[in-house]
């Protein structure tokens, strides 16, 4: 199931003063044949793939219309694959220490500090 490459327009890279760059340049015909090839939200999508050799005009880089859309089964909607922060919910306090009376601070003869190492 090999769907047919729609190839437009060219790239070259270059060197420039801060690196290197890519000098994309298309047709009359290859920005047709991509308004023809626009996604469901209004974007055309390409892949820009480098060449085994420069073409003959010296281009380095082929580009090619993405055409993938996903198929109507997959359930991958907005918003459905974005992370969730869990929900926090305090653990039960254990068996043996629910009868336990906290220690508020006020009475210092609650506090037993005779195990205390300093």
């Amino acid at each position: 199931m090999s769907e047919q490459k729609i190839y437009v327009g060219g790239a070259k890279e270059m060197s420039g003063n801060f690196g290197a760059f890519h000098k994309i340049s298309f047709k009359r015909e290859d920005l047709e044949l991509m308004m023809q090839n626009l996604n469901a939200k209004g974007y055309v999508n390409l892949n820009m793939n480098k060449r085994k050799q420069p073409s003959q005009y010296g281009q380095t880089h082929s580009l090619v219309i993405d055409t993938w859309q996903p198929s109507e089964n997959q359930q991958f909607q907005q918003g459905q694959h974005q992370m969730q922060a869990p929900v926090y919910t305090p653990p039960e306090p254990q068996e043996a220490f629910k009868d336990v009376t906290p220690i508020t601070g006020d009475n210092p003869e609650q506090i037993d500090d005779s195990d205390i190492p300093f």
